[in-house]
């Protein structure tokens, strides 16, 4: 009997708390739209993602890069849909989806040109958005079986500089090669993100005009690191030893580093290599078995809505949509429009083309 009883008391305690959660659902589902998002095809593939479990697992969308972190917030907000990142660079993010089958994450972040590739394997969910011709060409496409990619966002790449700590600030490439910056510099690991794939291509333009001239690229940052004047390189974005004083020249994208420089309490300074630079775009794809295929559905509807593209602008992420603009008071706070007369954006298919070999290269090269 006594059993019966405990029984009973967990069967009303699940219950009760059943009922929390389809209250606390009922509740988001109430939540206002944006008018742009408040029609009935997206209420309904709304109700279908929460009766998928309300979660979204996604693959390097952190929350320090490109404002993830409130873009996510405001889709828990409004659909009331969790978030479960893994943290990783573009090339693991590519390696491991090849290796699920597109079977274990909902959404990714990952270089257009990466993008690309799962899109052309047919790893990509075969789903356009609505706003599908609000996007440019070249900044979407459809690969095998109708799968799809896309670019949500883009920056130039450049470096922030802890001006306590390094009282040169570098304005071209070539002026790294200072033996002052002992130990100050960091960048990504190009063999595990599109970050340092992107870094070694714009040092490549800026040497020899050629930003797929790739070679030129590692020999470059081998001859810095033979120098001594690399203190770190990261498998994937961190801040923590630009935040220490450990490194004092940070290279990511723009929209990064304007974001970090308003959080940073000691001055900074953002600079776009006087020399050349390249401008790249961020891709962003739905997995082609997601185990909430509504949910990443959903996501991209939100994401490449004017109201989603308008959350990247307000943290210095230029949204892809052109019908998107940086707010005024955003816009203001980036280097004057002089600094990017030397940036070129990069070419997904040349980049896609360049990138195994680069990386394979830069192994080689640099141990």
């Amino acid at each position: 009997m006594r059993r019966y009883q405990v029984l009973a008391g967990v069967a009303a305690l699940a219950a009760g708390l059943l009922g929390l959660g389809l209250r606390g659902l009922e509740a988001v589902a109430q939540a206002a739209l944006p008018p742009e998002l408040n029609n009935a095809y997206i209420r309904d593939l709304a109700q279908k993602a929460r009766a998928e479990g309300g979660v979204i697992n996604s693959y390097g969308m952190p929350n320090d890069w490109a404002n993830y972190g409130g873009i996510f917030g405001e889709f828990q907000r409004l659909f009331g849909i969790r978030q479960q990142d893994i943290d990783m660079g573009s090339a693991v993010v590519l390696a491991r989806m090849r290796e699920e089958k597109a079977g274990k994450n909902d959404v990714a972040d990952l270089k257009p040109a990466f993008a690309m590739t799962l899109a052309e394997e047919g790893l990509t969910l075969p789903y356009r958005v609505t706003s599908w011709a609000a996007l440019p060409e070249g900044q979407k496409g459809v690969g095998k079986d109708g799968s799809t990619w896309y670019a949500g966002y883009k920056g130039t790449l450049g470096w922030i500089v802890n001006t306590r700590l390094v009282k040169k600030v570098p304005r071209t490439w070539k002026d790294l090669e200072n033996p002052e910056y002992k130990g100050l510099i960091q960048y990504q690991d190009p063999r595990a993100t599109g970050t340092g794939v992107a870094t070694i291509m714009s040092a490549a333009y800026a040497l020899t005009g050629d930003p797929y001239n790739y070679k030129a690229g590692v020999d470059f940052f081998a001859r810095l690191h033979r120098l001594g004047v690399i203190g770190a390189v990261e498998p994937k974005v961190t801040t923590a030893k630009f935040e220490r004083g450990e490194v004092g020249i940070l290279i990511n994208y723009d929209y990064n580093l304007l974001a970090w420089k308003e959080r940073f309490p000691f001055p900074t300074e953002v600079v776009i290599p006087e020399d050349g630079s390249l401008a790249n775009g961020g891709g962003i794809v739905a997995a082609r078995n997601a185990p909430h295929p509504n949910t990443a559905r959903l996501f991209l509807e939100f994401v490449f809505s004017k109201y989603g593209q308008g959350l990247f602008a307000q943290a210095f992420v230029t949204p892809i949509r052109p019908d998107v603009e940086l707010p005024k008071e955003v816009a203001a706070k980036f280097p004057p429009k002089s600094a990017y007369a030397k940036v070129r954006f990069v070419d997904y298919k040349r980049e896609e083309a360049v990138s195994e070999a680069l990386q394979k290269y830069y192994g080689e090269t640099i141990r």
